[in-house]
């Protein structure tokens, strides 16, 4: 079912394009000890970090605008997740997605429609690092080989390459950088009040899992 959401949600967003919280948790053994770490982004510095904090600033002022829809995509690929992994039928397996995809394109139309492409570019890769998914497989699963290749030339005219998976450590590293400070609370982002029962739903246990995660750190 994630797939399917994200095919839905991606495919408009390359249309805009031709018209106009993955963290990284590692595992080590310390004096018999299993300790977990989160292993942060790496930051250039002197001689050719000059680029990198020139993408820095520039994911500064657009990942904010967009780290919503990432998010929403997430939560909501969880629900419809968990909710067809109790159906046996094909025939409600069918329904269901129908009705997912119906959900999701009212969900996220109009605002991926208005979408800038710069816009579009940090939303595709904030999705995949919330969902771990590659743009490029997705289409290529749903739409064939032909056309995946169609949209992933189309995308690269907007600066974004969908056979690329999101990489912290390296060249998406300015971008995680942005989103580590979101997530820190050091950074706010543009939130919004999700137009369908689902969206307000998956979002509002959303808002109480951090709350009682804070409340246990």
């Amino acid at each position: 079912m994630q797939k399917l959401v994200l095919i839905v949600f991606l495919f408009p967003i390359f249309i805009v394009a031709q018209n106009q919280k993955k963290q990284v948790v590692k595992k080590a053994i310390y004096k018999g000890d299993t300790v977990f770490y989160d292993e942060l982004p790496a930051v250039p510095v002197g001689a050719g970090s000059d680029d990198f904090w020139k993408n820095y600033h520039h994911a500064k002022t657009f990942v904010p605008k967009v780290y919503y829809y990432a998010i929403l995509v997430k939560e909501l690929s969880n629900k419809y997740d968990k909710e067809m992994e109790h159906m046996d039928s094909k025939r409600a397996k069918k329904k269901y997605i129908k009705k997912a995809k119906k959900n999701i394109k009212k969900e996220f139309g109009n605002d991926i429609r208005e979408m800038s492409v710069t816009r579009s570019f940090y939303m595709i890769k904030l999705i995949e690092r919330e969902t771990d998914k590659m743009a490029y497989t997705l289409l290529a699963e749903y739409l064939g080989k032909t056309k995946a290749q169609l949209w992933q030339g189309i995308s690269r005219l907007g600066g974004a390459d969908l056979k690329r998976h999101y990489d912290p450590q390296n060249d998406d590293g300015y971008i995680e950088l942005v989103v580590r400070e979101i997530e820190s609370g050091t950074l706010k982002y543009e939130d919004h009040t999700p137009k369908t029962v689902d969206g307000r739903e998956v979002m509002s246990k959303r808002k109480k899992r951090i709350k009682k995660e804070k409340k246990k750190d």
